[in-house]
């Protein structure tokens, strides 16, 4: 069995995690932890737990800019 986790400092761990779940399975999934966004993997198979980073990382990297644009956002005077 194979095991990695990610942990990674970022604004928002808790949004983002959120906005990551649906790609949550048994065997891999993320969850914020004092202020850290952490994905786990569980696999038996090092190319399932590489590419279960590689779409957590992807997914990251589309949800950033829209979480910056919602920030800008819910700043505007009305």
């Amino acid at each position: 069995m194979m095991f990695g986790r990610l942990r990674i400092e970022i604004d928002d761990a808790e949004i983002v995690a959120e906005a990551l779940k649906p790609d949550d399975m048994d065997w891999c999934y993320c969850y914020a932890e004092e202020g850290r966004l952490v994905i786990e993997v569980k696999t038996d198979k090092i190319g399932a737990l590489l590419n279960a980073i590689d779409d957590y990382f992807i997914n990251l990297k589309a949800v950033m800019p829209v979480l910056k644009i919602l920030k800008n956002y819910r700043n505007r005077p009305l």
